[in-house]
């Protein structure tokens, strides 16, 4: 499904209400970017297809008498673009994709969008991503310099990605994003307090990747 079709008008002013609400109390300067996928995943069009094939043809030569090679070939091309059909289905690609390489486009993903939306550029290197990817079922948080030596030795973002995930997977992403943010801001509201000049540096709260 298409983040803009979960993330309704209402619910994209409350995860923005959200971030500067955050933001008031913290010098963080925090963007959400939603994401349908962070790859096309083609090769798991190809896989799925060659494993439709082999199967087709398993079929074909251990149930029915000998056929001409044609009628082979002519299977296995149609599997072949069966599998390729069929993957356009985010459940059934994600079946043929590993985890492991969910894990590193969502990562590839999260660095790009850090550059993409400014996060390097505020004045004390205080920029927050939060990356929801809704195919990967991933969350990745990245904090630029600033926020990486405020935090504590024993702190990470550990407990911000739980928040986010934990929403998804009870079906109310919009909950879990937004309990996400105000617990990024809770936690840098003490390292990193709103000074007397607090400028909102990104005016990007929440993006929108469908």
């Amino acid at each position: 499904m298409k983040p803009s079709e979960i993330l309704d008008p209402a619910a994209r002013e409350r995860i923005v209400a959200a971030v500067r609400s955050a933001e008031a109390d913290t010098s963080g300067e925090i963007v959400v970017v939603v994401v349908r996928e962070c790859d096309e995943y083609g090769a798991a069009g190809w896989l799925c297809g060659v494993t439709l094939a082999a199967l087709v043809l398993l079929a074909l030569s251990g149930l029915l008498p000998p056929l001409p090679g044609t009628a082979y070939l002519a299977a296995q091309a149609l599997a072949l673009a069966a599998g390729h059909a069929i993957t356009r289905l985010s459940p059934v690609r994600r079946l043929f994709v590993t985890e492991a390489t969910m894990e590193a486009r969502a990562e590839r993903r999260a660095a790009a969008a850090f550059a993409e939306h400014g996060l390097r550029h505020t004045r004390d290197r205080t920029g927050i991503l939060i990356l929801v990817a809704l195919f990967e079922h991933r969350v990745i948080v990245l904090g630029d310099s600033g926020i990486d030596e405020a935090m504590g030795p024993g702190e990470s973002w550990e407990e911000i990605v739980e928040l986010a995930l934990a929403g998804i997977e009870r079906g109310d992403p919009v909950a879990g994003i937004v309990a996400a943010v105000e617990r990024c801001g809770e936690i840098l509201s003490h390292p990193l307090p709103a000074g007397p000049d607090n400028p909102d540096e990104i005016h990007e709260a929440l993006v929108i990747e469908d």
